[in-house]
């Protein structure tokens, strides 16, 4: 079995993906990073990696009916549950098929690029950072998220420490790749390497009520391609993971929930 890296989910893993680490973790950190862009009313906006298009939702009602967005990703999984989703208020969204590494795009057709938790994932970063530049126009702005080393996030940082004792490094690797490029010198290399302008850094600290880690553990494993070796695992190991986890946390709970700070690079460039 390979765990995958690149968090290529399929439909049941996309749906889950939604319903559970949306609402709890990667929605306020997408809302953040679209607040973080400081999105105008009328602007043309792609978000690259949507996933599910929790950026790209909040991208709409920040650009209003006047303004357009598009949201794209390599994953067909994840666009078919994006499209589902209930339709919010402002900017129609279009969702795509398509590879960062080659947008399907014109040259500095958009004001906006959003890449909310995903350049980390791609193969080819500078490509994808080359196509970021090329279709945003002349005055126009990327903005991206990356999460801080996995040492700055506890919950993430002891899941992963979890799963590895009690399961398998493989297991483990697929929530540690999201970590894969969290060191914020070597991603301002990445971003002068591809000739960007002004780059502008700073860290978003979220503290998350998360629920209860008995339940939301499990829930959250099984939207991540950590499904596949933790159910594979005995029903004894499973529950190790579990009652580590939320006794790891029993600190952090205030009335049924777990306050977890959460910490992400927010990044906005021009071009």
């Amino acid at each position: 079995m390979t765990t995958s890296t690149q968090w290529q989910l399929a439909r049941e893993s996309a749906e889950r993906y939604q319903n559970i680490l949306t609402p709890s973790i990667l929605g306020p950190f997408a809302r953040a990073l679209v607040d973080f862009a400081d999105l105008q009313k009328g602007e043309q906006v792609i978000d690259v990696g949507c996933g599910t298009g929790a950026a790209a939702r909040f991208a709409a009602a920040a650009v209003g009916g006047s303004g357009a967005v598009q949201g794209l990703d390599k994953n067909g999984s994840m666009l078919a549950v994006a499209r589902e989703q209930p339709p919010v208020s402002g900017a129609s969204i279009t969702w795509r098929e398509a590879d960062a590494a080659q947008l399907p795009l014109n040259d500095g057709s958009v004001d906006v690029v959003l890449c909310a938790q995903t350049l980390q994932f791609l193969p080819e970063k500078e490509k994808g950072l080359a196509e970021m530049r090329r279709v945003v126009s002349e005055r126009g702005r990327v903005a991206l998220s990356l999460w801080c080393a996995i040492e700055e996030n506890p919950y993430f940082d002891a899941l992963v420490s979890t799963i590895d004792h009690h399961i398998g490094s493989e297991t483990a690797a697929g929530l540690r790749s999201a970590f894969g490029l969290t060191n914020s010198q070597e991603i301002e290399d990445l971003l002068r390497d591809a000739a960007f302008g002004e780059i502008n850094m700073s860290v978003s600290q979220l503290d998350l009520p998360l629920p209860l880690l008995e339940s939301f553990v499990p829930r959250h494993i099984s939207a991540t391609p950590m499904a596949a070796g933790f159910n594979q695992a005995d029903e004894n190991t499973q529950q190790g993971v579990v009652h580590s986890m939320a006794a790891r946390f029993e600190t952090h709970v205030v009335e049924n929930q777990t306050i977890i700070p959460f910490r992400s690079h927010m990044i906005l460039v021009s071009k």
